[in-house]
């Protein structure tokens, strides 16, 4: 096949990739933030191959482009180089891709895994509960954490907690001892992470810090809105709209989740107390990124400062990895706080609880010092 008929076929496969993106971006109109999230959308604009194949078919109108890309040596790929890397994900004479393919996680370092603390280990999400079957227990729920708390009652509220999973259940803390790590969903507020919520507002007040907490039942509220896991950060987003145009005080936005790894990665003993280990997640699909990204590192070291081990880190999350911004574009001091795993027990919940908020009140002491010693 001469090289002529190879343009031809790039041409092509091109043209159906550009024809398909924009039918699906006309035809699903609620769903386009979505649609440019997909894996198979991620390795198209992330392929090496497919990009300098769009390059030579521009030069072939741009001289400049076209001395350019000769200057630098990229040439045609051969077109089942092409549809190899596009079906597998490997991309020929790249070792690494094929790490990334074969040794689980590797993508998340070969995008740039930081870890400030203890754990090397990456974040790992739950699977998609059933909200049908969570939402049949909807009577039978508890009360004794759920107390109504409007979210904008407190104006001079320095932190808001929410929670954009806010299903995210622990073992021990769950009535059926006997469910699967990946059955520990549920929308009773002293079995899921809306606990923790609740424990970090409390040990926040001691520490003289106001903060506010959000106890949406969020399965509940997807679910009137027909909308499903994949819209959790759009529904908690919309929240945080809420709380910024009626807060000005608010600095700290916490999104408090659980990760889904088990005991003896979640968890760690300081002076003899129990605790589970704290988790930053940084999404760096937004232009932003980068300042939350420092503030998230600030917070990994203080926390290891005074209760060594206790933070595993920062983790950077692209969108090639899943929701890739977590709302983070909204502030600076914006996080997402893995507590522990679905093994961790009520009082190491608490521990920690009280640790994250004494480091807060002392990075925002910190925060106020600066202030007054270089006002604007």
């Amino acid at each position: 096949m001469n090289l002529k008929w190879k343009y031809h076929i790039l041409g092509y496969l091109a043209a159906m990739i550009i024809i398909f993106l924009l039918i699906s971006f006309i035809s699903l109109s609620k769903s386009q933030q979505r649609f440019f999230h997909l894996p198979i959308v991620n390795e198209l604009t992330e392929s090496v191959l497919i990009s300098e194949s769009l390059l030579l078919m521009m030069s072939s109108e741009i001289p400049q482009l076209e001395n350019n890309l000769k200057a630098n040596n990229i040439t045609a790929p051969d077109l089942s180089s092409l549809l190899f890397e596009f079906s597998s994900g490997i991309t020929p004479h790249n070792f690494t891709t094929l790490l990334g393919v074969t040794l689980p996680g590797m993508n998340a370092f070969s995008n740039g895994i930081q870890t400030e603390g203890s754990g090397t280990a990456m974040a790992i999400e739950s699977p998609p509960p059933d909200f049908e079957k969570l939402l049949e227990d909807e009577t039978k729920q508890t009360t004794s954490e759920q107390e109504e708390e409007d979210i904008q009652s407190k104006e001079n509220a320095n932190v808001f907690i929410y929670h954009s999973h806010a299903w995210e259940a622990f073992l021990p803390l769950m009535d059926d001892k006997n469910k699967k790590p990946s059955e520990a969903s549920s929308i009773k507020d002293d079995e899921n992470i809306v606990q923790v919520g609740s424990m970090l507002t409390k040990q926040l007040e001691k520490q003289g810090v106001t903060a506010v907490h959000d106890k949406t039942n969020v399965t509940a509220k997807l679910h009137e809105r027909g909308w499903d896991f994949n819209d959790s950060y759009k529904f908690s987003r919309q929240t945080l709209q809420e709380v910024t145009a009626s807060n000005h005080s608010v600095d700290y936005f916490i999104d408090v989740h659980r990760d889904a790894q088990r005991k003896d990665a979640t968890t760690v003993t300081i002076n003899g107390k129990s605790y589970a280990k704290l988790y930053f997640v940084v999404g760096t699909g937004h232009k932003d990124y980068e300042q939350n990204l420092a503030f998230a590192k600030t917070m990994s070291r203080m926390i290891n400062e005074k209760y060594p081990n206790l933070s595993k880190g920062v983790y950077p999350k692209s969108k090639s990895e899943g929701n890739g911004i977590y709302n983070q574009d909204v502030s600076k001091r914006s996080m997402l706080v893995e507590f522990g795993g679905v093994d961790n027990t009520r009082n190491e919940l608490r521990n920690a609880s009280a640790a994250l908020a004494d480091v807060i009140q002392d990075h925002q002491k910190r925060q106020n010092a600066e202030k007054v010693s270089n006002p604007q």
